[in-house]
């Protein structure tokens, strides 16, 4: 397990996994924190650290159901400890690292989750948040914060 994963304290293991952390030091790839998200998404995280994850990033069920490919009944009827599939797990691991880079490139998540509801030139005037139904949106995301980060505006 990465030092990320274990320096969290007052949260289980998973759901330090998907915290968002304003730190720019605490950055989610760490020692081994790649193979650390690959055992997770297979192992299958709780429904507790996803809906934790939801109310950081201000998602709604529906929101998350839409990213995570299943729906909001199904979602609903999990117990809080229930584990999820590697599917759904993968895809709530990728919404977290998004968030968490996001975060790191604009300094604060707040100004982050605004970003995301903002319909952009970039995107074909579309918000970024609707794009991430799809891994070819994620990657368009990242692939945007990346120019950013760089000064590199479209």
């Amino acid at each position: 397990m990465s030092e990320y994963m274990k320096h969290l304290k007052g949260y289980s293991v998973q759901e330090n996994a998907l915290m968002i952390v304003e730190d720019p030091s605490g950055t989610y790839v760490v020692g081994n924190g790649y193979f650390d998200f690959i055992q997770l998404s297979r192992s299958g995280i709780i429904k507790r650290a996803l809906i934790n994850l939801g109310k950081q990033i201000s998602f709604s069920l529906a929101e998350l159901s839409q990213v995570l490919h299943v729906s909001e009944r199904t979602l609903q009827r999990y117990s809080d400890d229930a584990k999820l599939s590697a599917d759904t797990s993968e895809r709530a691991i990728l919404l977290s690292q998004l968030y968490q880079r996001g975060t790191e490139v604009f300094g604060h998540l707040a100004d982050f989750k605004e970003w995301m509801r903002t319909p952009l030139p970039a995107f074909n005037y579309q918000t970024p948040i609707s794009l991430l139904d799809t891994t070819f949106g994620f990657q368009l995301i990242q692939d945007e914060l990346g120019r950013i980060e760089h000064g590199i505006f479209a």
